[in-house]
């Protein structure tokens, strides 16, 4: 199969020329190295002019005002001393006496995914009787305070329909993932 010279970039004068010579080439059925294929797709591509205003590369406030809020959870009444896990079932995780059944990881959710997944979750352990589960919220970063979701999360359980349900929470064994993940104890059904 005989094939015609490349038209490279470099060998041509001006982008009309390059337009011409591309075009051509493609209804000739020239196959076309990368760099021409990239000169014609980009050939109808105008700059933006700085002075004019059209680009705006300093977010709205509205914008900043949601990243913000999304990062702060909410305040909330709920007194989380109140489910904590007490002593004795500590205890029992800490000696495999109560193990957990299932977990589940919010690793890559947003906020809203993650509240989502975890009442998901948490209704599925209430059906099949689950007394221990882990939710993995992971630890955060600095730049986020140490975790938006490690903070929201126990929170959201314990406003959320599962409330009722609950022994208590608490945070996780080392081996279990420790700061980064969540134990949440069911009562018995």
């Amino acid at each position: 199969m005989g094939r015609h010279p490349s038209t490279h970039h470099n060998d041509i004068e001006n982008e009309d020329e390059l337009k011409e010579t591309a075009s051509a080439e493609a209804i000739l059925g020239d196959d076309l190295d990368e760099e021409s294929q990239w000169a014609l797709a980009m050939s109808d591509v105008k700059p933006l002019d700085e002075e004019s205003g059209d680009a705006d590369d300093r977010p709205t406030r509205a914008l900043a005002e949601h990243f913000r809020k999304r990062q702060q959870p909410e305040p909330t009444d709920v007194d989380l001393q109140d489910l904590r896990i007490d002593r004795t079932t500590r205890e029992r995780i800490r000696r495999g006496l109560l193990h957990v059944q299932a977990s589940f990881d919010l690793h890559g959710c947003t906020q809203d995914e993650a509240l989502e997944e975890v009442n998901r979750f948490l209704d599925e352990a209430w059906l099949r009787g689950w007394r221990c589960v882990l939710v993995i919220t992971g630890k955060g970063t600095a730049r986020d305070g140490g975790g938006v979701l490690r903070s929201a999360v126990p929170k959201w359980i314990a406003e959320s329909r599962h409330r009722e349900h609950l022994i208590g929470l608490g945070v996780a064994e080392p081996h279990d993932g420790g700061d980064g993940a969540l134990y949440v104890v069911m009562r018995k059904r």
